[in-house]
């Protein structure tokens, strides 16, 4: 269902909107977590630290296509909130030229790079063989991957949170079942779980794809409406390269994290990859009200209705703040129960691991609110197409962490290393927080043509 956000409440708008992309967000979270836990129950922790392994380096090889996409639904929002359809359909031929393009560069690089990035990062010897067989398959036959976030982002960008929601929720449920069918039944261990991420992945794309194409008319292209419009593709890549070098600079900061965790050993790995997966979890709820203010965000300024984005991101800020607050008190709470769901209680490293990453959890979980801040300030600030200064967070962030997790690591070891993420999020908000209150975004509203 196509959503005019430029009227009506806006808080009523923003948390309609925030729902299903919060119950997509759970749901997209099972494909790892799923992933992690059963290899982690009937394999072992060291699969489980194979498959955690991974999580940078697949962030890495697939942060410039998040950044894209995410353009995707920016683009169109404005064009969507100034009522020009002509641009909206445009935008959407561009985004599935640029989806094309990606997809089949970025699996090769899975496929030919998986190894030397995983020997880059200096991944344990026991580890890295199942690890770069993972990354293989998960990118190599990404399609799924690309072609429903591409979807996703087209169909958010005229107020539809609803239906990528349907239809992730019934991949995640095909993975569960295809994952326990490889590994207890095919004893495909790590390979198995990644093949049934990409056939989940393609289903969810493919039912997506269908469902847009026949059920809203707004993307129902004309022939000649076929031909590249490269104007509208300079304007995704203008908006989209700068939101995807931020994530290819945050996905760097993490790799490097990752490197120095890796010289700790496997049980270090467990314990950050379980960690990690229990952060994702926790700290949903405020990611997807920022990326849905990123819509709100792009539709008014396209109306050309700034005073109507300023009063929502007060509430929108407190909001979050108060949310991550909340977030941080459910891990200290149950913290240390939740990572025991990951590791089978026979494993000999149990102890150990969760020590590990209880500490971890802790840490993270005092920063909750500079992270739900800096998430909110820069969606914000791409949704009204203003990414230069995002991009400044991303390299303060990632400056950071590099340094962070070598100079801490050095001082007081793995727990060193679990603070340097935490601080990069407080010092990466700050210059957003100046540009934001600055104001100087209001002037892109003139730019959107309706």
């Amino acid at each position: 269902m196509i959503k005019d956000m430029t009227e009506g409440r806006p808080l009523k708008l923003i948390f309609a909107f925030t729902l299903p992309m919060l119950l997509g967000g759970i749901f997209q979270q099972f494909y790892n977590v799923t992933d992690t836990i059963i290899v982690g129950n009937f394999v072992g922790s060291q699969a489980l630290a194979a498959v955690g392994a991974t999580g940078s380096t697949i962030f890495f090889l697939i942060s410039l296509t998040l950044g894209l996409t995410n353009a995707f639904s920016i683009v169109m929002s404005q064009y969507f909130g100034a009522k020009n359809e002509e641009m909206v359909r445009k935008t959407l031929v561009s985004s599935i030229y640029i989806t094309i393009v990606f997809t089949i560069l970025l699996s090769i690089a899975g496929i030919v790079g998986a190894r030397p990035l995983m020997e880059l990062l200096q991944t344990p010897a026991d580890i890295i063989d199942e690890a770069t067989i993972y990354i293989q398959i998960c990118i190599g036959g990404g399609v799924g991957l690309f072609v429903y976030n591409g979807a996703a982002a087209v169909l958010r960008a005229v107020g539809d949170s609803r239906t990528p929601l349907y239809f992730l929720i019934l991949s995640s449920i095909l993975n569960v079942l295809l994952d326990l069918l490889f590994v207890i039944v095919f004893g495909m261990g790590v390979m198995g779980v990644a093949v049934a991420t990409v056939l989940a992945q393609v289903v969810s794309a493919v039912l997506c794809v269908v469902y847009t194409y026949k059920m809203f008319p707004i993307f129902r292209v004309k022939s000649s409406e076929w031909n590249p419009h490269w104007q509208n593709v300079g304007t995704i890549s203008k908006i989209g390269i700068p939101m995807g070098l931020q994530s290819l600079l945050i996905s760097i900061g993490e790799m490097a994290v990752s490197a120095v965790v890796n010289t700790y050993g496997t049980n270090a790995v467990a314990a950050y990859t379980t960690g990690n997966r229990i952060q994702q979890f926790a700290t949903l709820a405020y990611f997807n009200m920022a990326q849905a203010f990123a819509t709100f965000a792009a539709q008014n300024l396209g109306a050309k209705k700034t005073d109507r984005i300023q009063d929502a991101f007060k509430k929108i800020a407190l909001i979050t703040i108060v949310i991550s607050i909340l977030s941080s008190i459910f891990i200290f709470l149950s913290g240390e129960s939740l990572v025991r769901w990951f590791i089978s209680d026979q494993d000999a490293h149990l102890e150990t691991i969760v020590d590990m990453s209880v500490q971890y959890l802790f840490i993270s979980a005092y920063f909750f609110p500079f992270l739900g801040l800096i998430w909110l300030y820069n969606n914000t600030l791409r949704g009204m197409g203003e990414v230069p200064i995002p991009l400044i967070s991303g390299i303060v962030e990632l400056i950071a962490k590099v340094g962070l997790s070598i100079l801490l690591g050095m001082m007081f070891g793995y727990i060193g290393v679990w603070y340097a993420g935490p601080v990069g999020w407080a010092l990466g908000l700050i210059p957003s927080f100046i540009e934001y209150h600055r104001g100087r975004w209001k002037r892109l509203a003139d730019r959107i043509v309706g």
